[in-house]
């Protein structure tokens, strides 16, 4: 386990949101293969939400989203970083273009099942 990881596993945290853009990712990149050794998402993701929060984006993240000026084309990676800044939750990703933009609270690990 990575250091970061850790130290953040070493948090008390009370609560964790999703969003289901997130979920659409999964699947989508589950159906390409980017996702090696993860089950059928259908079999497992609506089981796994049970414990989450959905976090929707409301009009201020999808305008936030829309009218950031990044040179970042991927408009889901936009709108749960836009989220993130318009709600003060913090995005934990692995995601090594977002991790290069700033406004909005974030935690980045490398991705450890790709390594």
């Amino acid at each position: 386990m990575g250091r970061a990881l850790k130290n953040f596993l070493d948090h008390e945290v009370t609560e964790f949101h999703i969003c289901p853009l997130s979920v659409s990712e999964i699947c989508y990149k589950w159906q390409r293969g980017r996702l090696p050794g993860v089950p059928d998402p259908a079999k497992w993701v609506v089981h796994s939400l049970e414990n989450f929060i959905i976090q929707n984006p409301d009009p201020a993240s999808s305008l936030r989203a829309g009218l950031w000026d990044w040179d970042h084309g991927d408009l889901v990676d936009r709108s749960l970083a836009a989220i993130a800044a318009e709600t003060g939750l913090t995005l934990i990703h692995t995601d090594k273009v977002l991790r290069q933009f700033k406004g909005f609270p974030q935690k980045w690990f490398r991705n450890v099942s790709m390594a």
